[in-house]
């Protein structure tokens, strides 16, 4: 009779394992999905560090004060240069003004 007993409290009841069952198949589905989640956050971390070096080298790039530095230095030496020029050529107008109203009179 104490093994009938024993066997009793041994076996596991329908019901304990019907739910066993069902819970099991969520949470296998469960860690599935937070491990496909794992991953794809681990390739959106990859490609947001990728797209922030890019930005990084590009306003690198845009803004360095280097390169506009020389390009306003040159722009400025080729403003004074056509101010130069546009002296000379009025200098030269005028004369050639002088000259020809000179020759006329």
């Amino acid at each position: 009779m104490q093994t009938d007993e024993t066997a009793e409290c041994n076996a596991v009841h329908p019901a304990e394992l019907i739910v066993y069952s069902l819970l099991s198949n969520d949470l296998d589905g469960i860690y599935q999905s937070i491990g496909e989640l794992r991953e794809s956050q681990a390739l959106l971390i990859l490609m947001l560090k990728k797209m922030k070096s890019s930005l990084r080298d590009e306003m690198q790039l845009m803004y360095d004060k280097s390169t506009l530095k020389e390009a306003d230095n040159r722009l400025e030496n080729l403003e004074k240069r056509v101010q130069i020029l546009q002296s000379r050529f009025h200098d030269i107008k005028t004369r050639s003004d002088k000259l020809h109203s000179k020759e006329t009179s």
